[in-house]
């Protein structure tokens, strides 16, 4: 079994197992599966981002975590906090709301960061311009 479809099938799995739960828990259909599918897309995508572009992990300094750091930060605490007890929610349509949240914030930071990424690749490989080119601001 080759890696993409070996991390499609883990995807897959997640997600609906997080679907299954949410919707035995609390019986919201939608809310199960649309959680369950941000996962299992959110899961997709970063274990692509670390297959294909390996070079690309977060380093170990600050400036290299900081991006990381706050959004994982703030989706959290929209799900820990944003949805809290104080809410008129039964619990576990609180709980359902707190992992949409999280995986739809495991989702945009994933496809945020493969758009940089395909945008730096195809940068890196268009042809360089000829030091002879002249542009308006080179005059003045």
């Amino acid at each position: 079994m080759n890696r993409s479809t070996r991390d499609t099938l883990i995807a897959l799995v997640a997600g609906a197992g997080i679907a299954g739960g949410l919707y035995w828990l609390g019986g919201y259909a939608s809310l199960a599966l649309v959680t369950g599918l941000c996962w299992a897309c959110g899961l997709k995508l970063t274990l692509h981002i670390g297959w294909r572009y390996p070079a690309y992990a977060t380093g170990e300094t600050w400036a290299d975590k900081r991006w990381t750091g706050l959004s994982t930060g703030l989706v959290s605490l929209a799900a820990l906090v944003g949805v809290s007890p104080l809410l008129p929610l039964a619990s576990e349509l609180r709980l359902g709301l707190g992992f949409l949240v999280i995986g739809a914030g495991l989702v945009a930071y994933a496809a945020g960061t493969l758009a940089v990424l395909e945008r730096v690749e195809s940068d890196s490989n268009a042809p360089a311009s000829s030091p002879a080119t002249q542009y308006p601001a080179d005059g003045d």
